[in-house]
């Protein structure tokens, strides 16, 4: 087991970077992603390899106005546990996660 790195491109970085986690077999579980979705929409993406999660939850992304709507997105039932997000806040104010479905907290 080990992290490695990958990027991906924009446009869609983030989709594709849902799609490829979502592809994998078993799937990366919760604390095993660590993923950044930039400005010009690339993808920066450390995972752990091979995963530990099943298919029974999805890596999806979300883009949000502001922290605060993160915040709250993410502690909405079914909210997100320990591990089952990787969020951040852009210096333009906005913010954005990826984050597994259903949370199981």
């Amino acid at each position: 087991m080990g992290w490695v790195y990958q990027e991906f491109s924009s446009p869609d970085g983030p989709q594709k970077a849902v799609d490829f986690l979502n592809s994998n077999s078993p799937r990366q579980g919760r604390g095993e992603v660590s993923a950044l979705a930039r400005d010009d929409g690339s993808v920066g993406l450390f995972y752990i390899t091979p995963g530990t999660g099943s298919a029974a939850q999805t890596w999806e992304f979300q883009e949000f106005e502001d922290p605060a709507s993160a915040v709250k997105f993410l502690n909405d039932p079914p909210a997100q546990g320990p591990g089952e997000a990787s969020v951040f806040a852009r210096n333009n104010g906005t913010a954005a996660a990826f984050y597994l479905a259903p949370g199981t907290a």
